[in-house]
């Protein structure tokens, strides 16, 4: 049984990665939300949820517990305090999903999708074999952002500014979908990034 290809996938806040991801579950690839494993943890882990407390204090808290709109204000609004959380988090993140990885390589699965909104940023790119890039209009992005989220606009413009820029993850990407359509063209589109992995022998 051959080692499990490790695929990324990520994108700027709101180009549509999680669709893409969605697409791809429906069609039986692997898909683990980095970013949903980081939330239950969040929600679940005493001891991770102890070490943010200790780390940030009642700044990050209500009623002494841990306040998700005033985290996010804090590390969006704050490089240290952006990798003060991921020194927390990522580790364990990580963890969790190389013990998936090993699971569906015990299945016989030949690939499995890391899908995260940080993972250039993060660096766990640099630990993963292949990396898909979705992009889309800034415009339209922001669009979505402020019509799924209860941010205010300064808000989601330092959420934008904390990720690293298109040119860059294109920079980095093995393969682009552009989702510049709607949810019908972006389907098809990964319906051909499937059968391009599949003629190159990764699925």
């Amino acid at each position: 049984m051959g080692k499990i290809i490790k695929m990324g996938l990520t994108g700027g806040i709101a180009s549509g990665k999680s669709e893409v991801g969605r697409i791809l579950l429906t069609k039986g690839i692997p898909v683990i939300d980095m970013d949903k494993i980081g939330k239950v943890l969040l929600d679940s882990d005493s001891a991770i949820q102890s070490e943010i407390l200790a780390a940030f204090g009642a700044e990050a808290a209500t009623d002494h517990k841990i306040d998700r709109n005033k985290l996010r204000g804090l590390i969006f609004s704050n490089l240290a305090n952006r990798r003060k959380l991921e020194s927390i988090m990522h580790p364990r993140i990580r963890k969790e999903f190389e013990r998936r990885a090993q699971e569906e390589e015990a299945k016989g699965n030949k690939l499995i999708i890391c899908e995260a909104a940080l993972l250039i940023e993060s660096g766990y790119r640099n630990s993963l074999d292949k990396l898909t890039v979705v992009l889309a209009p800034e415009t339209n992005r922001m669009t979505r952002l402020l019509a799924r989220e209860s941010v205010a606009p300064e808000m989601a413009q330092q959420m934008f500014q904390a990720q690293v820029t298109d040119r860059e993850r294109l920079a980095l990407a093995d393969y682009v979908i552009e989702n510049n359509s709607d949810l019908g063209v972006l389907a098809n589109k990964v319906e051909a990034l499937l059968r391009q992995w599949k003629s190159e022998g990764l699925i």
